[in-house]
């Protein structure tokens, strides 16, 4: 079975680039691929994937309130 491992610095760049449509997008997304078969194996790469997206929405939220 092959591991799946993301590039976290290079994910982490690639987010800042992508508008709050297409993070919400992939927040979605990986959640549905993660509910539809819970032992995917690519379901932690999803789980980074999500977690980066919502650490970069709420990096803008708290920058627009400074």
């Amino acid at each position: 079975m092959k591991n799946y491992e993301i590039n976290h610095s290079e994910y982490m760049k690639k987010v800042k680039k992508l508008s709050i449509e297409s993070l919400n997008y992939i927040i979605k997304d990986c959640k549905d691929a993660i509910n539809s078969l819970p032992d995917n194996p690519k379901n932690s790469y999803y789980m980074d994937e999500i977690h980066y997206c919502c650490m970069e929405l709420v990096a803008r939220k708290n920058k627009l309130k400074k």
